[in-house]
């Protein structure tokens, strides 16, 4: 559980006035939350989730939540923002940029089956012909994003960290970026990201991540982070191909994309292996903190490196 700002009631009850969303019943935390402060609340009207959100400033969110609104739309089932009475997507509570959404049915997953791994990779295609309708704003330089993070941690690192990370980040810039059809991405598709009820999505959570940048980065992300278990270090095969042909039925890979592939999924391994480290060695302020284990996506780095 992460709580980097604590909500008292009060506080909440005076902030639900500037909604339609009836009288406060309750609320407590939200364990999953890693970045951001997650309450769920309940009122007269029904169950809700309440984001504070810490991870990006309030600039970005127009962006992030308008692209969550265009993909509901388009008929993907997602958690959509709830509006308050000035017609906002968003507020403001103890300092922080407020969203109430609607609590979704089903559960996070902890490990993802072959069934929910295809309809993941369906659902994110259809995300990304969605994001064609979509300026790119909001573009993510990852590989800038990389070589500045990893700056900061190579100091901390023992000399081998030093090299494999070193070596990544190399390769990370040989990928040709802006060649790759590219536009409004997840970002963060990890299975607790997708609430399902049994093998049938409910919806899709925590855009707080979402920015353009090229689609077989998210899709990158998507298969390590459903195909490959940090604690047994196995990566499924099989998943990864049944995840990458229900995708592919979708939203076909073109020529470039194939070859780049292998590589991207290591940019993605690299991307979380430094958020993590960054986590850990600068860790942020707050009531109650979560700081995943760096070295799972390292080893899953190691893994992509060594695949022939």
């Amino acid at each position: 559980m992460s709580i980097y700002t604590v909500v008292e009631q009060t506080q909440l009850e005076t902030y639900l006035r500037n909604y339609e969303l009836g009288t406060l019943i309750g609320f407590q935390g939200i364990e999953a939350g890693v970045e951001n402060t997650n309450y769920f609340v309940t009122t007269s009207k029904g169950e809700y989730v309440l984001t504070l959100v810490e991870s990006v400033s309030a600039d970005k969110l127009p962006f992030i939540l308008g692209f969550v609104a265009h993909l509901a739309e388009r008929g993907l089932a997602v958690a959509q923002p709830i509006l308050n009475n000035k017609g906002e997507l968003f507020g403001t509570l103890n300092n922080r940029p407020a969203v109430f959404m609607s609590r979704l049915n089903g559960r996070p997953l902890d490990e993802p089956n072959q069934a929910q791994c295809s309809v993941i990779g369906n659902t994110l295609a259809a995300s990304h012909l969605a994001a064609d309708d979509l300026a790119d704003d909001q573009y993510q330089h990852l590989y800038q994003w990389c070589s500045e993070l990893s700056a900061k941690v190579l100091p901390k690192l023992d000399e081998t960290d030093k090299h494999q990370l070193q070596e990544a980040v190399m390769a990370a810039g040989m990928i040709p970026w802006t060649q790759l059809p590219h536009g409004p991405i997840h970002a963060d598709l990890f299975p607790d990201n997708a609430l399902f009820d049994g093998d049938k999505l409910a919806g899709l959570i925590d855009f707080y991540h979402a920015c353009s940048a090229p689609y077989l980065y998210d899709l990158a992300v998507t298969l390590n982070a459903w195909c490959y278990d940090e604690e047994t270090q196995v990566y499924d095969q099989q998943k990864a191909e049944l995840l990458l042909e229900s995708y592919q039925a979708q939203r076909p890979l073109n020529a470039e994309e194939k070859q780049w592939l292998p590589e991207m999924q290591k940019v993605a391994a690299l991307r979380f292996w430094l958020s993590r480290l960054r986590d850990k060695l600068f860790p942020k302020d707050g009531e109650l903190i979560t700081v995943k284990d760096p070295n799972g996506k390292k080893e899953l780095l190691t893994a992509l490196s060594q695949a022939v």
